[in-house]
């Protein structure tokens, strides 16, 4: 049995074929598998025609988890399939049973799996998450929908932060919210400015950091509003460079909340 990466669930081959061709039995799990990216298709056909496809594979997962029966399933390799079929050659196929085959177990493995070739979008992630019922995806996802946020927002909302650490929880599937209550109050404040500020995710992020020095949000979301309006009746507005931006959010919370070693 091969032993799963962390975070990844254990899995074992269970046979290996060679120089397979016809794919139609391999199915494809509805929101865990990404729209084919014809982009991708045209690497792979313009490499597979140059030197082969002796030694490419993809990945198929055998499961009962869905219907009761044994179904197989593709995990990895769906770039692969689509690009050899339209070649007409064939490709090694791995068949694997996960130690504990559920419908969680079969999103994650597919996720990790992707997440090491050709990555998934973050809205794969989270779709696939949020489909498998957890309550921390499907609750972002709403909020993604309902707010016109992105996933690097609600991560740095809800988790505090957009590093490396959040993202790989994230694709994961052990999203946890830190304080979900405070996160929220936090969002609505956001809500609040959004439409006063810049519209870049990576300057976004210092609003995130500053609002959180602060025990009110809805104070420091009103001052800004005030501060972008004034800025609008001189026909400006705020930067949308970062550095420029977080010192004006400073000039805001200095003026606020009187702090100015916090700020510092």
């Amino acid at each position: 049995m091969k032993k799963g990466k962390k975070n990844e669930p254990a899995s074992t081959i269970i046979s290996i074929t060679p120089n397979v061709k016809d794919f139609r039995k391999f199915k494809f799990l509805s929101e865990r598998n990404r729209t084919v990216d014809e982009t991708q298709v045209k690497k792979l056909m313009d490499s597979f025609s140059t030197y082969g496809t002796a030694s490419t594979k993809i990945t198929i997962v055998k499961s009962k988890a869905f219907s009761g029966k044994d179904e197989l399933f593709t995990a990895d390799g769906q770039h692969t399939m689509v690009a050899a079929t339209r070649l007409g050659l064939g490709v090694n196929v791995f068949v694997v049973r996960l130690a504990e085959d559920t419908p969680l177990n079969v999103t994650k493995y597919i996720a990790a799996l992707n997440n090491n070739s050709k990555a998934w979008s973050t809205n794969n992630f989270l779709t696939a998450f949020a489909n498998n019922g957890i309550y921390e995806y499907k609750k972002l996802a709403d909020v993604k929908i309902q707010h016109g946020l992105t996933i690097t927002d609600l991560l740095y909302i809800y988790l505090g932060g957009g590093s490396t650490k959040e993202n790989k929880m994230f694709k994961n599937g052990t999203l946890n919210f830190i304080d979900e209550a405070d996160s929220d109050k936090l969002l609505m404040a956001v809500v609040k400015v959004k439409n006063v500020i810049p519209n870049k995710a990576y300057v976004r992020r210092s609003l995130y950091k500053m609002m959180r020095m602060t025990n009110d949000y809805d104070k420091f979301a009103k001052a800004i509003i005030v501060a972008a309006n004034a800025l609008k009746v001189a026909q400006s507005k705020f930067s949308e460079n970062e550095a420029e931006f977080t010192e004006h959010l400073v000039r805001i919370y200095q003026q606020e909340f009187k702090n100015i070693s916090k700020a510092a």
